[in-house]
C-alpha cells in the first residue's frame, strides 16, 4: 500500500487515493495540541510527521495521537515535509533543508539553500527537489548534496511536481495523436500562447523525468530533473497557488490572478485556460477518468471543472454552477479518498463531498481556519488547523457513501 509521504500524497502532486473506500461519515479519533499551526502532515506506516510555524516537528503515533518526538528549530517548518523508511526530510523558512531519522528524530544531515524556502519539498527517484527565493534546488536525498540549482526571477512558490515522458505518450495515445499533432481544440481558450518564452527543442523521453514548478511572477517551469536544464516556460496570470499538478499528460495549475491552466507535460502548450473574478488559492486535483478537476479559491468555492476544454461541470436549475460553495476563503487543497472530496475552508469547516453529485456528506468544524492539506490513510484523514491542533477523523469503510 502506498503511503502518504509527501505534499498530496505523491511526487505528482496527485491529491488522490482511489484505492480505499471514503467516508459516508467522520467522526473524530483524537485531537493533539501543538506549538504553533501546522502545514500539512505526511503519514509512514504507524506515524504521523507534521511541523508548525513555530518551529516544532511531531512524530505522532497515528492510532493515539501520542507523541513520539518533537524537534525544534528556531525558524519555521510548517512546510509539507517527505518521509521514507529511512529519512524524515524538513524544510525550514530560512533556507535551511534537513534529514532526521524518522523513529528518533536525530539529524543525520543538512543543507543551506540558495533562498529562503518558499514550497513544499519533493521527493522522486533519489532527488529531493526545494522551490525557494532564488529558484529551485535539487539535492541529493541520501547525502543532501546539491545537484543543480535553477535560478529564477521570483520565488518559486508551491510544491514541485515530477513526471516522466510516459506521461505524454499516454495523452498522445489516448486521443490517437502523432507526436507533432497540436492538441488545441479548436475552440479551447488559449492563455498569450505568443508569449511563451521556450518551445521544446527535443522530444521528450519516455523515462525521462522532469520537474514542474511555479512562480511568485507567474511563470511555469519545466526543467530537466536530471541537470536543472529548463525544456519550456509558459506564462500565468499571476503567482501560482499550491505547485502544478501531473495528470493525464497534462500539467495543471491555478493561481492568484484567477486563471486555471491545463498546459500539455511535453511542450508547455495551452489546452485551455478558466477563468474566475477572484484568485485561485489551491493546487488542482484532477480525476482524469471523470474528466473532472477541483480547485480552491478565495470566493469561497471549490470549482469544478471539465478537462476538455475548462468549462464548468456543475449544473443548476437555469444555470452552471462554478463550483461546491464552502463557508470561507479556501486554503486547503482538495484531495480524494475513494468517491469523496475532502476540502477545508478558513471559516474552520471540512467537508466531505460526493464527487458524482457534489452533494455533501458530512462537515466536521475545527476550532479555526483550517489551512493544511489533509493526509488520506484507510479509514482515517489527519488534518491541521490554525487553533494549534491536529486532528485525525475516522469512519467505517461499510458504511459506505449514498
Amino acid at each position: 500500500m502506498t503511503e502518504w509521504t509527501q505534499f498530496k500524497g505523491d511526487p505528482h502532486n496527485s491529491g488522490l487515493r482511489r484505492d480505499f473506500e471514503g467516508p459516508g461519515r467522520v467522526s473524530e479519533a483524537w485531537t493533539t495540541d501543538l506549538v504553533g499551526p501546522p502545514g500539512s502532515p505526511v503519514l509512514d506506516r504507524d506515524t504521523v510527521y507534521v511541523g508548525t510555524a513555530r518551529g516544532h516537528c511531531y512524530a505522532l503515533e497515528r492510532e493515539t495521537g501520542r507523541r513520539r518526538w518533537t524537534f525544534e528549530t528556531t525558524a519555521a517548518t510548517d512546510a509539507t515535509p517527505v518521509v521514507t523508511r529511512e529519512r524524515l526530510y524538513l524544510g525550514t523558512d530560512d533556507g535551511t533543508v534537513l534529514a532526521l531519522d524518522p523513529a528518533t528524530g536525530e539529524e543525520r544531515w543538512r543543507t543551506a539553500l540558495p533562498g529562503s524556502l518558499e514550497a513544499a519539498l519533493t521527493l522522486s527517484n533519489g532527488r529531493l527537489y526545494a522551490g525557494h527565493a532564488a529558484g529551485l534546488s535539487a539535492l541529493e536525498a541520501e547525502t543532501g548534496t546539491k545537484l543543480w540549482t535553477h535560478e529564477t526571477e521570483s520565488a518559486v512558490v508551491g510544491a514541485p511536481a515530477i513526471a516522466d515522458g510516459r506521461e505524454g505518450e499516454q495523452r498522445r495515445s489516448a486521443l490517437g495523436e502523432a507526436p507533432g499533432d497540436d492538441p488545441l481544440e479548436p475552440d479551447a481558450p488559449s492563455l498569450r500562447d505568443a508569449e511563451r518564452v521556450r518551445e521544446p527543442d527535443r522530444q521528450w523521453g519516455a523515462t525521462e523525468e522532469r520537474v514542474f514548478a511555479g512562480t511568485t511572477a507567474g511563470t511555469v517551469l519545466a526543467l530537466a530533473a536530471e541537470t536543472g536544464e529548463e525544456a519550456w516556460t509558459a506564462p500565468a496570470t499571476g503567482a501560482v497557488a499550491g505547485g502544478p499538478t501531473i495528470a493525464d499528460g497534462r500539467v495543471y495549475v491555478g493561481d492568484d490572478g484567477g486563471t486555471l491552466l491545463a498546459l500539455d507535460a511535453g511542450t508547455g502548450q495551452t489546452w485551455f485556460a478558466y477563468e474566475i473574478g477572484d484568485g485561485f488559492t489551491t493546487s488542482v486535483t484532477v480525476l482524469a477518468a471523470a474528466e473532472t478537476t477541483f480547485v480552491g479559491a478565495d470566493d469561497g468555492y471549490c470549482h469544478v471543472t471539465d478537462t476538455t476544454v475548462g468549462r464548468r461541470k456543475l449544473r443548476g436549475w437555469l444555470f452552471s454552477r462554478k463550483g461546491i460553495e464552502l463557508d470561507g476563503p479556501i486554503r486547503s487543497c482538495p484531495v480524494v479518498a475513494g468517491d469523496v472530496l475532502c476540502v477545508g475552508d478558513a471559516a474552520g469547516s471540512l467537508y466531505g463531498i460526493d464527487v458524482d453529485d457534489a452533494e455533501p456528506l458530512w462537515q466536521f468544524a475545527a476550532d479555526d481556519a483550517i489551512s493544511g492539506t489533509p493526509a488520506l490513510a484507510p479509514e482515517r484523514l489527519y488534518v491541521g488547523s490554525e487553533a494549534e491542533r491536529l486532528h485525525c477523523l475516522e469512519w467505517d469503510a461499510d458504511e459506505r457513501p449514498h
